[in-house]
């Protein structure tokens, strides 16, 4: 597995790539470049990074990149909580760290924490990071631009800690007494500030950036002399290590505004005379002076903080890293803060590598916190991750994560819905054709709902006279006699939508065995009342210009023997119902006069069933009267279906030496 640790660090940006594990890395590549000079705006420094990261990638660098972030930047604080839980402690560690920043809003801020060990009462102990977003939201969005996405983004002090680990500078030395002390030191002395951890075995117990770095020996020559940053700190590095005083000559381009000379126009109104270059002498009594005065203020700082840390007596090791960890009088400084000489930080050593001896004794100091960055990719201990909540990577998947998970919900609910629906529907159809229902009071018996229920209802398929199959008995079939109960039986355990089927085909066999018994064979069975329907609609048809509009509310068909008949109820509306009715009446007793019509005129000895006639008004609206008609026509036993030319409903051909004869229309659909 590849990784990439990217350290923008002060003056130089270090990236590093590292293959292998955690117990086994190499270091493949190292890419250190100049970050310019220091500049206050955000953007531009985040462009700077950027451009030396993408030319590092363009090497040939690969894998997952961790980007390190100054702890400079960072607000830390060291919390008690009163309970245990990761889950539980991220949620309520933005609202606790709210109390303690009094610069910015905590929601301007990027929070992740660590937990350092337990706390007081069973509870937590935690070192909580808060980072402002605008700084890092301007680096991975240059970075973005640049091609580069670090999923991870971790502070720089956290990555040193991580390198030491890595280094082994927390194991115990051999022959190590069981209650010799404990603590340990790493020293990061950079540029811009200086990085201090204590740790307590291989627990980390405090780290701080003092924002006192080397260069601040540089920018006070800067400012006396008027040199840029760059300048003025390459000859104070040069005076420090000669011990005597530095020229620098500076081109007239170089030189600022206000400290070059100003032009006197030529004579004649020529443009002015170019500044020439000058020559700066750094002297190397004041160069030392400002370094005595800065490592004074930087031991002072770090006393402090020991002293505030309470572990100034429990010192094992202190340990030394940083760009500027070789200059003159710091490691001397540092022993007498800490009480013992220095160890350098040694994480090439733990590395396989081809550097070089002097490439090594250059870049092992400055690329520490690089290799810690890269490291936690391969396996190391974690830290923070302040790549959170708007800063968070959304790679194309991620991008669209979220609205594919809605989207997928919103289908899958769709798709219940409608399966619900389905099903539903597929009840409501179960229960139209004939569901089976059972008695609680007696399981055995069996039920039916819809059509079938009306087909089963009344006890007709329990008579041996209306239902029997009488059968054989043979290889397929016991001789025993198939009557009502052997139809529940068996309509009982099949599927609903096969019932009615079933059991029309059982009717039939039934009508086939009669018919064959008794010698009368019906070719029609449903035509006549289809016939009575359709002759019935085309009279309405052909009165419609007579009668104007009228409303058929109700129509009943009866084809039961012996009163065979059609009854309608018609509504007429307006004052000339009467007329309308008689003119009705008139078509009517003209159509039952018809040989060939099915209708026959009513029996004068018969009361009629029922009310004819119910007048109303409606006086809600126009007061206009009308008057419902119950209308009443007697049907044939013997008629001809649809007309001449189909026969006589009811004639049978000759069979068994039987000749055809009229017989009554059977009963049909209502």
């Amino acid at each position: 597995m590849r990784s990439i640790g990217i350290d923008p660090g002060d003056l130089a940006v270090k990236v590093v790539e590292l293959d292998g594990s955690y117990k086994r890395a190499r270091l493949l590549h190292v890419h250190v470049a100049s970050a310019g000079v220091p500049t206050a705006n955000p953007a531009v420094r985040a462009a700077t990074v950027a451009d030396v990261v993408k030319a590092a990638v363009a090497e040939g660098m690969k894998g997952d990149a961790t980007l390190g972030h100054s702890c400079r930047e960072a607000v830390l604080r060291t919390l008690d909580l009163p309970f245990q839980g990761r889950d539980a402690i991220r949620k309520v560690v933005k609202a606790e760290i709210e109390g303690e920043i009094q610069s910015q809003s905590v929601d301007d801020m990027v929070v992740d924490f660590l937990e350092l060990g337990p706390g007081l009462e069973g509870g937590t102990r935690i070192l909580v990071a808060s980072v402002p977003k605008p700084g890092l939201r301007a680096q991975l969005a240059a970075l973005t631009a640049a091609g580069v996405d670090p999923e991870v983004v971790d502070l720089d002090t956290m990555a040193l800690w991580r390198a030491a680990h890595f280094a082994g500078v927390f194991a115990p030395a051999e022959g190590e007494a069981a209650g010799a002390p404990r603590t340990t030191v790493v020293v990061d002395v950079g540029s811009r500030s200086v990085k201090v951890l204590l740790v307590d075995g291989e627990n980390l117990v405090e780290m701080r950036a003092l924002r006192i770095g080397e260069s601040a020996v540089a920018d006070e020559v800067a400012r006396k002399h008027g040199l840029d940053v760059l300048a003025a700190r390459d000859a104070v590095h040069r005076c420090l290590a000669a011990g005597c005083d530095v020229d620098v000559e500076v081109a007239a381009a170089e030189l600022p505004a206000a400290v070059g000379e100003a032009a006197e126009p030529a004579a004649g109104g020529l443009p002015p005379l170019p500044v020439a270059a000058r020559a700066v002498t750094i002297a190397h009594a004041e160069v030392a002076a400002a370094h005595r005065a800065w490592l004074q203020r930087l031991a002072r700082e770090l006393t402090r903080f020991l002293t505030a840390s309470g572990r100034a007596t429990s010192l094992r090791a202190v340990h030394v890293t940083g760009g500027a960890s070789g200059i003159p009088g710091t490691s001397d400084m540092l022993a007498d803060v800490f009480g013992m000489a220095p160890q350098p930080l040694d994480v090439l050593g733990k590395l396989q590598h081809q550097l070089t001896p002097e490439q090594v004794a250059d870049l092992g100091p400055r690329i520490a916190t690089a290799v810690g960055l890269a490291l936690g990719r391969l396996g190391g201990p974690d830290g923070f991750q302040l790549r959170q909540e708007d800063l968070v990577l959304t790679r194309g998947f991620e991008r669209v994560k979220f609205p594919l998970a809605i989207a997928c919900m919103v289908a899958m609910l769709a798709l219940f819905v409608q399966w619900n629906r389905q099903q539903q529907e597929l009840s409501n159809l179960g229960l139209r054709i004939g569901s089976s229902a059972r008695d609680p009071k007696d399981p055995k018996k069996v039920a039916f709902y819809g059509m079938l229920g009306a087909v089963m209802r009344g006890g007709w398929f329990d008579k041996g006279d209306h239902f029997r199959i009488e059968q054989q008995k043979g290889k397929d079939s016991s001789g025993k006699d198939y009557t009502g109960k052997d139809l529940i039986a068996e309509l009982d355990g099949m599927p609903v939508q096969d019932r009615l089927r079933f059991v029309r085909e059982k009717l039939r066999t039934v009508a086939k065995n009669k018919q064959s018994q008794s010698g009368v064979f019906e070719d029609v069975s449903v035509e006549s009342g289809l016939a009575v329907l359709s002759r019935w609609a085309a009279l309405m048809k052909e009165l419609e210009p007579t009668l104007g509009r009228f409303l058929v509310t109700r129509v009943s068909l009866s084809m039961k023997a012996p009163n065979r008949q059609l009854q309608f109820v018609i509504a007429f509306r307006g004052d000339d119902f009467r007329s309308r009715h008689t003119a009705l009446k008139a078509a009517l007793d003209a159509e039952m006069a018809k040989p060939d019509s099915p209708f026959e005129p009513p029996d004068p000895k018969k009361p009629p069933p029922g009310k004819e006639v119910e007048q109303f008004r409606d006086t809600a609206n126009s007061g206009v009267a009308g008057a419902y008609y119950t209308v009443t026509m007697p049907i044939k036993d013997v008629f001809q279906a649809f007309g001449p030319g189909r026969g006589t409903v009811g004639a049978a051909p000759a069979r068994d030496g039987l000749e055809g004869r009229e017989v009554a229309a059977t009963e049909g659909r209502r």
